[in-house]
């Protein structure tokens, strides 16, 4: 398997003005419905062939989901509408209603054309990280894991599942197999592969789902090495209730961060 795999999954058919068709495959259920990671990929890949159409010198930047429901294999309609094309950035609504007729999930997706700023500025800097050619890989898949996660390679540092220890991850994160280029939907649908990091506090794995979902596209997916795994991080902000506030971040091995998120997890049962 290979990220074409990744990108086949999520690729979608136009039919109409503002309209495709998904078929949603098989093998990358997560419970009962696809990994949200998919998910958030095929809303991406529907805002930026609409604005590729639009204006194709905004490039994607970021993308707020809400999920709503399990969404099942098979027929999907996603349609997207323009909120709003200003001077330098445009607004995507898109929707997505499964097989079984129910709206399943709803995204804002944000396209912006680059600005006139020379400075660069931040805090954040990458986790000092082992090289991940000495790291063993980890299988996340059934009976230990999902189904979806047969399509990456998880070379986990920091944070395994059931330790007890504070609610943090470190690794190395990558599709399975060769592939060409990082794209929007790729990039930011891959930040959601990894498992909570609630379960390294939990003393024994739980069911959770994402409510909520935002992720910041910070650098040119294009101008990523493809052949080189992502380093992942990830916390947990606090809980309540059994609702969590998780934050991810990838970075490219040359020390750029890619991808900032935010989720809101809650426990399932």
């Amino acid at each position: 398997m290979s990220l074409p795999d990744f990108a086949a999954s999520c690729a979608l058919k136009r039919t109409d003005e503002g309209a495709f068709d998904w078929f949603v495959p098989e093998g990358w259920l997560q419970g009962r419905g696809a990994w949200g990671g998919l998910v958030v990929a095929a809303h991406v890949n529907a805002a930026e062939a609409e604005q590729l159409l639009a204006d194709p010198s905004r490039r994607i930047r970021n993308v707020s989901a809400h999920l709503f429901g399990p969404l099942p294999p098979g027929e999907a309609t996603v349609t997207t509408t323009c909120l709003r094309a200003g001077s330098a950035m445009t607004t995507w609504q898109v929707s997505i209603t499964g097989s079984d007729g129910q709206l399943a999930s709803q995204a804002i997706v944000i396209a912006g054309a680059p600005r006139p700023v020379d400075e660069r500025w931040g805090i954040a800097q990458m986790p000092n990280l082992p090289n991940w050619k000495g790291l063993p890989s980890a299988p996340v898949r059934p009976p230990i894991g999902p189904e979806f996660g047969a399509y990456f390679d998880y070379r986990p540092v920091v944070g395994i599942p059931g330790a007890q220890d504070e609610p943090k991850a470190l690794g190395w994160l990558s599709p399975v197999g060769e592939w060409s280029q990082w794209t929007a939907g790729t990039a930011l649908g891959i930040v959601d592969a990894w498992w909570p990091a609630s379960y390294v506090s939990m003393a024994a794995v739980r069911p959770m789902g994402t409510v909520s979902f935002s992720a910041h596209l910070l650098v040119d997916p294009s101008t990523v090495k493809s052949e080189e795994p992502l380093a992942y991080e990830a916390w947990v902000s606090t809980t309540d209730d059994g609702f969590t506030s998780e934050t991810r971040r990838l970075w490219a091995p040359d020390g750029r961060l890619v991808v900032e998120n935010h989720q809101a997890i809650v426990v399932i049962k």
